[in-house]
């Protein structure tokens, strides 16, 4: 035989019954539960909450049009004029997009210029070697 003994369960439901939990106020303490004290409960005075807001946001929307890229003039000129600075303008040109989408207003139209400089420089240097190549072959 074991001397282990059933634990005590409640005639009507069969759960065993549920020990540390406080009393609803209001209702008698359940058999099996300490009686509790009661908590008193402590008020302070003379106190101050500062409550804080954030400040309010100003979103400005400005609608603004992408500076002209000259991406198609730069490849022309790299092509058939003169590649080396062609190749400068194909890079300006490429980087106005790119600056534009992330809101550098200002470093797109400082790439647009740099990049339309460097296409009419181009086109100027093989313009002048074009016309050099003629003349020497007459």
């Amino acid at each position: 035989m074991t001397d282990r003994q059933p634990p005590p369960y409640d005639n009507k439901s069969g759960i065993p019954p549920q020990q540390g939990y406080p009393p609803q106020q209001g209702y008698p303490p359940q058999q099996g539960h300490p009686p509790q004290q009661q908590q008193h409960e402590v008020t302070a005075i003379n106190t101050v909450a500062a409550a804080t807001q954030p400040a309010p946001v100003t979103i400005v929307r400005t609608t603004q049009v992408q500076p002209n890229d000259y991406l198609v003039f730069a490849i022309l000129v790299t092509i058939f004029c003169f590649w080396p600075t062609g190749i400068v303008a194909i890079v300006f040109a490429a980087k106005v997009k790119s600056l534009f989408s992330s809101g550098d207003i200002q470093g797109a139209e400082q790439a647009s210029a740099s990049a339309k400089l460097w296409t009419k420089i181009s086109l100027g240097i093989g313009i002048v070697w074009i016309t050099v190549y003629v003349i020497i072959q007459l």
